[in-house]
């Protein structure tokens, strides 16, 4: 009995040093290649958008696996996923590598191209009444000045966006409204429905989506069609839009269901031209990426992914004028409505 107990407790030691060691191997899951394969499966599998974003994935792949190898630092990881994922120019394609950095594969969410075209301190401080001025962390509306016209700027859309109705009702008899959309970054587009709902007599299809729900790549769900609801009351006021190319995700279906009004103007420069609804998730060393799942067509049977919404009147601000407290778009809007 002694021997095979002394056996016994010697396999026992056995398995348990083998299992110490293996304790300071690199698990398999959490090696640069393991990332970056599942990484690029992930995009394979999920990403609804290639055919849109003219971006062969699998050539892709022949490019850069090559590049990675288990002795692959991080940092070295973390350039080659955002080169492969730049081509995309998805606003909705990105990439959270901390310490090493965000990456947004969108040039203009990414670069800020042109940021300077837009100030809503100056809004506020030249153009809006202050005795009428409503604010909060994402929002802000009032009169213009010396005009019975009503602004309203939405930083992101979400529960806030409600106070659409509540500009309306504050300003029931004003000219015109002027929905100020340009630098705003998505969220829920829902909350607004109810207000433009109010310009419409009846029913109007906007867009239709289909989602991605399974690895195929024709693996979408059936199209819904999206309806903007007629809400009462009706308003039978022109409506004026601003946009620039940060009006981006939802700001843009918005944009889409302003186009069916009979009343409503897209005025400014044309949109980002990132539609989708996206989805994040995380890889086993602890970064984040996000990735579009979501067609998206208009009414008019087309998709705008990567291109953009036009504005019926085209119009941007210059550098100059702004620095002279002048907002070239937002002028425009309020010479329309005058």
């Amino acid at each position: 009995m002694k021997i095979y107990k002394n056996i016994t407790i010697a396999f026992a030691v056995a398995i348990c040093l083998t299992a110490c060691e293996l304790m300071f191997i690199e698990e398999p899951g959490k090696s640069p290649i393991a990332i970056f394969e599942n990484f690029w499966q992930t995009f394979k599998d999920d990403y609804g958008l290639f055919e849109e974003r003219n971006i062969d994935w699998d050539a892709n792949y022949e490019t850069y696996r090559p590049q990675v190898n288990n002795n692959t630092s991080d940092a070295e990881l973390y350039t080659i996923l955002t080169e492969m994922i730049a081509p995309f120019e998805d606003g909705h394609v990105a990439l959270m590598a901390m310490p090493h950095g965000a990456f947004d594969a969108n040039k203009y969410l990414r670069d800020r191209i042109e940021d300077e075209l837009f100030d809503l301190s100056m809004i506020k401080q030249n153009y809006l009444d202050e005795s009428t001025v409503v604010e909060g962390a994402k929002f802000v509306y009032g009169k213009i000045k010396l005009h019975n016209i009503a602004y309203i700027f939405f930083d992101v859309f979400r529960a806030d966006a409600v106070k659409l109705d509540e500009m309306w009702k504050a300003f029931p008899d004003v000219n015109g409204y002027i929905v100020d959309l340009r630098h705003n970054n998505g969220g829920d587009v829902s909350f607004s429905y109810s207000f433009l709902g109010k310009f419409i007599q009846e029913d109007k299809f906007f867009l239709r989506s289909k989602t991605k729900n399974g690895r195929g790549a024709n693996d979408y769900s059936p199209w819904f069609n999206w309806y903007l609801k007629k809400q009462n009351p009706y308003i039978a006021k022109p409506l004026i839009i601003l946009t620039d190319r940060y009006t981006v995700s939802a700001a843009e279906r918005m944009v889409m269901a302003a186009k069916t009004l009979p009343n409503a103007i897209i005025m400014g420069d044309t949109t980002n031209g990132t539609f989708g609804t996206k989805v994040s998730r995380e890889l086993v060393n602890g970064w984040t990426f996000a990735y579009s799942i979501q067609k998206v067509e208009m009414f008019d049977g087309k998709s705008y992914e990567g291109i953009g919404l036009s504005p019926d009147v085209w119009v941007k601000n210059e550098v100059q004028e702004m620095k002279q407290g002048i907002d070239r778009t937002l002028q425009t809007a309020i010479n329309k409505l005058y």
